[in-house]
């Protein structure tokens, strides 16, 4: 789970060159600058191994939530514009026949003071541990 986060941050920083962190740093948010983005996984599911001479085979499958944040005085289309610019062609990239993007929903967040844009993306993967 930890390595898709980490796979999808770095690709979202290298595309946009912004504030991008996952859900378990423990940085307080006014060090997170004017927007930054947060990760964070929902509905992790394991599926049945599959076994062979050297390898088991783990498809997993769960929600990569992309929450920008950005100060409240943000409009929506502001956000979303952001987001677009700075985020599409990641999204695009990683996007297929079986990870895509789910929602996108803009709400101002009580708990963070400002206005959010959460984009959830299902993905599927094959993790490989070998024997």
């Amino acid at each position: 789970m930890l390595t898709i986060l980490l796979h999808i941050k770095n690709l979202l920083e290298q595309a946009s060159g912004e504030n991008v962190f996952t859900a378990y740093d423990a940085i307080p948010i006014r060090e997170k600058g004017k927007y930054f983005t947060i990760l964070s996984v929902s509905g992790y599911e394991a599926m049945n191994p599959v076994y062979s001479d050297t390898s088991v085979y783990m498809p997993v499958k769960c929600n990569v939530e992309i929450t920008v944040a950005a100060p409240v005085n943000t409009t929506y289309e502001q956000i979303y514009d952001y987001f677009y610019s700075n985020f599409d062609s990641v999204l695009d990239s990683i996007c297929g026949i079986s990870n895509r993007l789910k929602t996108i929903e803009i709400a101002p967040d009580s708990k963070l003071g400002r206005l959010t844009l959460k984009a959830v993306m299902n993905i599927s993967a094959m993790k490989i541990i070998p024997r």
